[in-house]
Formats: C-alpha cells, structure tokens, sequence
C-alpha cells in the first residue's frame, strides 16, 4: 500500500472494530449488520491481496541480492589476481582497470557490474596459465558467465514482481474505493438513522470514522478565492 492507503485502511480497520463491539446495535438495522459483514470482508481482501505483494517481492529481492554478492565476490577474485599479475609483470593498462576491494563491486550499479564481470573475464584471455600463479584457477573464470546468468535472472524476476506489484496496488486501489464506497453510502447513512435513538452509539461512530471524510460525496467544492492581486482578465 502507498502511505495514504495505509492511513486510510488503519481508519477502516477501527471503525470495523468498532461495529464489531457493537454488534447488538448494529443488528437493530439487519442491512446495517450486513453492509458491516461485507465491509469486514473486503478489509480481509486488501490484506490478502497486500500482504501476497510483499512476499513476493521480498522473495525476489533476496534471491537479487543474493546473486549479486555471489557475482561481486567472484569478480574480486578475477580482480585480485589480475592485479597482483600486473604488479609483477609492470602492466599499468591491466593495474589501473581492476580494484583490490570486494565492497567496491558489491556497491557497483547492477548494469555496471554485468559489464564488469564480462570485461575482467575477456581481460584474463591469453594470460590464464599465469594468473593461475597468482591464486586464480580456471574453474573460477569459468564460473562467471553463470554467475552474470544467475544475476540477470534475478534482475528481470524482480522486474516482474515490480509489475505484479503494480497491478496490485491498482487491485488494493480499487480495493479500497469499495471499501470506502460501503463507509459513505451505507455505514454513513445507517449509522445516521439511530442518532435520535442511540446518539451516544452515533457520536462513538463518528469519533471512529472521522478521517473517513463524512459528506465529502454531497458537498459541492468551492471555487478557490480570487487574488486580489491578480485580478480576472
């Protein structure tokens, strides 16, 4: 949910629990019992179709996270040897293109980093038997392509989730404009019918729905005062 949804649904969440306290009241008007149930349980759908969201993108992103570090740290190790063979063997070219710090590639941007790998891996070509001398062994190369696999598959699963996660939160929107719709046009206006009989009930309702904006869906907006200082053309 954005933050404005949560500050609504945390309204609708009281004044649910509200009716639910109140129930022998509410079943004074069985249609207001039954706007009340269906209100509960459109409440039980924006959790569900919410917190379903969440998990798959914290899924998601773990796995990317996971894949990432995996590539960094195997990175390093190209990087690592690479530079201590240009130390020894005086190649500037190779010293200054690779870094010693495995954090330096974990904090890359994630495009950057696929490149990276893909460029240290071509630069270990025609040189691999001496690199092996310097703790870098074939196996350890080889690995990279499929660490850089692993890690754009993660990229584009969360990209997915990312677009899961936005037809969620139109689901949640629409969601809560049902929910909202149930407030105005039934709770409202059964909960208005028992202010002569029950007003204690009534002015306990108000208190709990009162960020749910009574009348907003009758009154008309009014235009904006004029600027003095710029009056209409």
């Amino acid at each position: 949910m954005t933050d404005k949804q949560e500050n609504q649904f945390s309204t609708f969440t009281i004044l649910d629990g509200f009716l639910a306290t109140n129930t022998v009241v509410v079943g004074t008007i069985p249609a207001f019992l039954r706007a009340h149930q269906n209100f509960t349980l459109k409440l039980e759908d924006i959790k569900k179709v919410d917190g379903g969201r969440q998990t798959i993108k914290a899924g998601k992103s773990e796995i990317k996270t996971r894949t990432k570090n995996e590539l960094a740290a195997a990175v390093y190790q190209v990087a690592s040897s690479l530079y201590t063979y240009a130390h020894e063997h005086d190649k500037p070219e190779i010293l200054n293109r690779v870094d010693t710090s495995e954090g330096f590639y974990r904090r890359m941007r994630d495009t950057a980093l696929l490149l990276e790998a893909k460029d240290l891996v071509k630069l270990t070509q025609g040189i691999e038997s001496e690199l092996v001398e310097h703790g870098l062994t074939a196996e350890e190369t080889a690995s990279i392509p499929a660490l850089v696999t692993a890690f754009e598959n993660a990229m584009k699963e969360l990209g997915t989730s990312e677009a899961v996660g936005t037809t969620a939160t139109k689901s949640v929107y629409q969601l809560m404009g049902e929910a909202k719709d149930i407030v105005e046009n039934q709770l409202n206006i059964y909960a208005e019918k028992l202010k002569t009989k029950n007003p204690d009930f009534y002015n306990q309702y108000i208190s709990a729905s009162k960020v749910v904006d009574h009348g907003v869906r009758h009154e008309k907006k009014e235009d904006a005062p004029a600027n003095p200082a710029n009056p209409p053309a």
